[in-house]
């Protein structure tokens, strides 16, 4: 490989990393409703880029280790791609997602989980992409094939492990949402099936159509393309109405009790009808108070599926919430802070 050609393979990977940053940000701001904290965000496409593929490099090699030398090579191909591989990678990512549960109070709705599951599962494929652009691009000798490959990558492999742990995010929202330990236990287990089987079926189609062979033809995997995305655009969408209904059905309710003026509900579960000023004058006004009336929807509706003990503790920051809400609506907008 020539310097320049490496150089043109080093600058490819560069773009690839920042669209594929770019994708996590435009999901961010779908998010529309509640968006997460920038700083989680990062950190979950940092543990999908750094941890998660340290994670299962060491399990694959424990298991090519027991696997030994003497067995076929295609064999433990499809067996790692169909079986091995998607469970170690789900299960790598979905630490990270875990993290987020148990030591941030910002991941509390199934949305929440298709942002932060996005973000690992790009992070990862990040890592990846420079692990086969350096490792199979440095054979390559044109730019046309260094194309190929890196941009090949980040639209198909990108897509499948932000699908992936999309899905298995939502399904973690899903269960924040739950009652009982059970019900918790089998979103979350159903989550991690979903997603394995996701990633089990992609990867069998590749090794069917002969994607990994020397003889595989890129036009067969990229007619995938739009099957891909449309169920990652679908399940975003889902859960986004998940999100409108909930947001709906709780204002509705704080209007009802006289906590919130007769618009609220009317108004901030729609996002076109939000943006626009004559609700409210100052726009970074507009912005607190949407935050504020969705952060009690959400956690109105989180109070209902928390145990008991849970459910008393945090029915003490709604009250502290609905205080803040007659405080701000209560009052002309220039006594606002």
């Amino acid at each position: 490989m020539s310097v320049s050609t490496f150089l043109f393979l080093l600058v490819t990977l560069v773009f690839s990393t920042f669209v594929l940053l770019a994708v996590v940000a435009a999901i961010w701001w779908l998010d529309r409703y509640d968006r997460e904290p920038l700083h989680l965000v990062a950190m979950e496409f940092l543990w999908g880029a750094a941890a998660a593929p340290l994670i299962s490099v060491l399990v694959f090699t424990f298991f090519a280790g027991i696997a030994g030398d003497g067995a076929p090579q295609d064999t433990l191909r499809l067996i790692g791609a169909s079986a091995v591989g998607p469970l170690v990678e789900e299960v790598a990512k979905g630490i990270g997602l875990m993290l987020v549960v148990f030591l941030s109070s910002k991941f509390d709705n199934p949305t929440d989980g298709v942002v932060y599951g996005t973000a690992v599962g790009l992070g990862f494929a990040v890592t990846e992409n420079v692990i086969y652009g350096l490792g199979v691009g440095l054979n390559l000798d044109e730019p046309r094939g260094i194309l190929l490959l890196v941009g090949g990558r980040t639209l198909l492999s990108a897509g499948v492990h932000a699908l992936c742990s999309a899905t298995l995010g939502g399904f973690l929202g899903h269960a924040l949402l739950s009652r009982k330990w059970s019900h918790r236990t089998a979103w979350a287990g159903g989550g991690l099936a979903v997603a394995v089987a996701f990633h089990t079926a992609w990867n069998v189609a590749l090794v069917s159509a002969g994607v990994f062979s020397s003889e595989g033809s890129p036009r067969l995997w990229l007619m995938a393309v739009p099957v891909l995305y449309g169920c990652y655009l679908a399940t975003l969408a889902s859960f986004l109405r998940s999100e409108h209904g909930i947001i709906k059905r709780q204002l509705a309710e704080e209007v009802d009790l006289g906590v919130a003026p007769a618009w609220v509900s009317e108004i901030i579960p729609y996002y076109r009808r939000r943006i626009r000023s004559d609700w409210w004058p100052s726009r970074r006004e507009r912005t607190a108070i949407a935050r504020l009336l969705t952060r009690v929807a959400f956690r109105k509706h989180a109070l209902r599926h928390l145990p008991r003990n849970e459910a008393t503790i945090a029915s003490l920051e709604v009250v502290q919430l609905r205080k803040r809400v007659r405080e701000i609506l209560g009052s002309p907008p220039e006594k606002l802070d």
